[in-house]
């Protein structure tokens, strides 16, 4: 017998007035269901990722299926940079950070509390 997919439970407004920003979202994958849920929520979203067309693609997605038009950021987080003016963004845009959700995946051999911000 194949397994049964649960049945979908709507966004209780959990997250009303808070911010969310998510890093590697513009796929289908964690990032994205984590920034589609925090909208359902009732956050305000802001959606970062490297690459320009899918994260549009994204936040074209999320409003469709929330209602709500994200903010959008590309993103390398191995770019501090980028980094800097991702938060640079959340800030003006969103005017504070209340959920950061750190989705980008890195490879590495070190502890975090060892890596160097090169690494």
């Amino acid at each position: 017998m194949p397994a049964r997919t649960p049945d979908y439970v709507p966004g209780h407004a959990l997250l009303e007035g808070r911010t969310v920003v998510v890093t590697a979202a513009a796929g289908t994958g964690i990032g994205y269901a984590v920034a589609r849920r925090a909208a359902e929520e009732g956050a305000v979203v802001l959606i970062s990722d490297i690459h320009e067309r899918r994260l549009g693609e994204a936040a074209d997605r999320l409003e469709a299926e929330t209602g709500q038009r994200p903010v959008t950021q590309i993103c390398n987080v191995t770019d501090e940079g980028d980094v800097q003016a991702l938060f640079a963004t959340a800030v003006a845009e969103l005017g504070r950070i209340d959920v950061l959700m750190n989705n980008a995946g890195l490879g590495g051999t070190a502890n975090l509390v060892d890596m160097t911000d090169e690494q």
